[in-house]
Parts: C-alpha cells; structure tokens; sequence
C-alpha cells in the first residue's frame, strides 16, 4: 500500500495537480486526496501546501519526492530485469515530437526499437515545438524531441540528430546552388507557423542579415510541412524547411532545394525530460538506443545539396 501511496504523491508533484494526476492514475480525484491524507499522517507531516489555485510541495515534500522517485525507479528496474528484455513488460513511452522529428526520425527508430524490446506500447503526440516544451513542464509526456531549448532552468536537453535547412522552390525557379539570403526578398515566402522550431531558426537568421518579415514578400503561413511542400510545389511561392522534411519532394523532383549561404551548417534535434522527473527504464533505453542509432534517419537523408 505504501508504494502505491508513493506512486500517488510522485504524481500529484510532478503535475501540481490532484485532478491531473487523477486523471494519469485512472482514480476519482477524492481517492487521490484520501491516499495523500494516509501518507502524510504516517510521516506526521504535511506533503503539500495550496497557494491560491497552485499546489506546491512543503519543505518535507521537496524532501520526500527524490527518495519516492528512487523507490519507484528501483521496482521498475527490478521488475524490468526479473522478467527478461524480451519478455512482455507493462511499460509505456509516452513521446511529445515537433513535426519534423515526429513524421521523419522517431517511428523509424521506433520500429527498430520495439522490435528488440518487447511489449513496450507507446504514445507518440505531434505539437509544435513549444508545446512540446509545455507537455513536458506539466508533465503530461515523459519525453519530448524538439529543434529548440526551451525553459532550460527546468527542462534537460540532450542533443540528439544532426540535419540541415535548405531553401526550396517551384520546379519553375532555378537558382545558383549557394545564394544569399538578400535575395530572398524577390520572391513570394510562405512561412510555417509561429510555434515550429524551423520558424524561430528562419526568424533568427534573417534579423542576423539584417531583414525583417516586413522587407519579404510574405505569401502566407502553413500550420504543417506537408501542406507547406504542397504550396511550394504549386508555385505560390518559396520557403526554408528540415532538409529531412524536403527529401521526398526533391528525389521525386517535385520542388527544388538549395542551400542558402547565411544558413547554419546543422542544426540540432533534442531530447528532453524534466529535471524534477526520473525517467523510467524503459524511456532512458529509449534515449540511449536513438542515440546510438541515430544514423539509421541521418543516412537516408545523405543526397540532399551540399
């Protein structure tokens, strides 16, 4: 009864929610308060305090929750190991990916990994970047992958994939393969949405040249790569995407891609985890197993311009 108190009050921290964590448990949120009142009055002490709307941990509780994290992670690793690698095991991945790594890396690691770790189901959400960061903060997933560092005070980020930006456009525009940035202004620019990893590194590189959004010639937005590549395609306009992203458009020669001068050389995928939360064995195999095998994505992705 005890480990299942801990699991509760881990829950009810890592989400300063009762209600949330409820919900995470499958409990009424009166089952959840019933079980923190027997805990605390077997350690005599208050575990949290409500400040207005917000639950935070007392001093004792800030005390507890590495210890309850710690006993939780040794009877998951204990219960990992008694019944084998291969055997069926009650553990589930609950991924948050931004668009690119979501479509274009994580299944196919995925597919390699749960084909030698067995009986791991998995949840994978596709957000924009910074809700990737948010679902981690309110410790709705337990990992996310994303393009940009948010939050760093809170969230650990551990570089992950390497890959490259490249400018494309309708099959009607040739350009040189190296171009600057200055002459992007000539032509009609469609952008991804506000929240994308991609949109802030666009956004970054052009104020570094010295341009703002007001000297493009701004066609429009897209909220997803697909529908972006498809307007391109169709010649509304040109566009900077993931290299990775652009690869089945450009080997079926549906648009061109080009490297832009000013672009930076790689750009870097991260996994992150809160700092508060102790991932569990099966998330740290996952994180280790996709850094190891990292170069089953970036290989695939080899022909793009250089």
């Amino acid at each position: 009864m005890l480990l299942h108190q801990l699991e509760i009050f881990t829950q009810v921290a890592e989400k300063n929610s009762f209600s949330k964590a409820a919900q995470s448990l499958f409990l009424s949120q009166s089952t959840v308060s019933t079980h923190i009142s027997n805990l605390e009055h077997y350690f005599g002490q208050k575990l949290f305090d409500r400040l207005g709307k917000e639950i935070v941990l007392t001093p004792f509780g800030e005390k507890l929750y590495p210890w309850a994290r710690e006993i939780l992670n040794v009877k998951d690793r204990a219960l990992w190991e008694m019944k084998g690698w291969t055997a069926k095991i009650d553990g589930h991945l609950h991924i948050a990916a931004s668009s690119v790594p979501a479509k274009y890396a994580i299944p196919t690691l995925l597919a390699k990994f749960l084909g030698e770790y067995k009986g791991i189901q998995f949840v994978l959400n596709q957000s924009g970047s910074e809700i990737v960061a948010a679902k981690l903060l309110n410790g709705d997933v337990e990992i996310g992958v994303l393009g940009k560092q948010y939050h760093e005070d809170q969230l650990t980020f551990i570089p992950f994939l390497q890959e490259k930006l490249v400018l494309i456009t309708p099959i009607s525009i040739r350009l040189n393969n190296h171009i600057s940035i200055t002459e992007l202004v000539d032509y009609p620019f469609i952008f991804r949405k506000s929240d994308s990893g991609t949109h802030a590194n666009i956004v970054q590189m052009l104020h570094t040249s010295g341009i703002t959004l007001s000297d493009l010639q701004v066609a429009g937005y897209c909220d997803n790569l697909e529908a972006l590549k498809e307007s391109v395609k169709e010649g509304i306009g040109i566009s900077i995407i993931s290299g990775i992203a652009a690869l089945d458009y450009v080997k079926s020669r549906q648009i061109n891609a080009y490297e832009l001068a000013e672009l930076p050389e790689k750009r870097m995928f991260y996994f992150a985890h809160h700092k508060k939360r102790t991932l569990s064995p099966w998330a740290e195999t996952f994180i280790h197993f996709c850094l190891k095998s990292a170069g089953l994505v970036s290989n695939q992705y080899a022909s793009l311009p250089d």
